[in-house]
């Protein structure tokens, strides 16, 4: 049975280790939630968190989010038995996973930008960062042309 990890060790563990550790319970309490419900259901739930008494679910459509909902006293009684606490609420959160993969693709600077970055960069010899910013443009430039 999952109870609380951190318990009075809290102040022991360095931010990364908290966040892992975090992480870590929600990834458990995420297999908790896709086992109490039907196959069909589980594969629509990508993330769970958790705060306080309150546990948000998230899923990738309004439909799945609403079916979800309905199962809402499951849901509540599987998180509740693996913490210490007693949930109250559960929120269902529809992620749309094309937006998100879209905002992860980094924006490649126009060619006027970069045009400007080339004239301002001051090529000395020995100068760590203008070499390092040389470098840059180089690479910019031509994942730009290769796009």
């Amino acid at each position: 049975m999952f109870k609380h990890p951190l318990g009075k060790n809290k102040a022991s563990l360095s931010g990364l280790q908290n966040i892992q550790l975090n992480l870590k319970q929600q990834r458990e309490l995420l297999v908790v939630v896709k086992n109490c419900l039907t196959d069909q259901l589980a594969k629509h739930c990508s993330h769970l968190t958790i705060n306080k008494s309150s546990v948000t679910l998230y899923t990738d459509s309004s439909v799945w989010a609403s079916k979800l909902l309905y199962m809402r006293a499951v849901i509540i009684d599987a998180v509740s038995n693996h913490v210490s606490d007693r949930i109250q609420t559960l929120n269902v959160k529809v992620l749309n996973l094309q937006t998100l993969q879209n905002e992860n693709k980094p924006k490649l600077p126009s060619s006027q930008t970069l045009k400007f970055l080339d004239k301002a960069n001051d090529r000395s010899e020995g100068d760590k960062l203008s070499a390092s910013m040389s470098k840059l443009i180089r690479t910019l430039k031509k994942n730009k042309l290769s796009n």
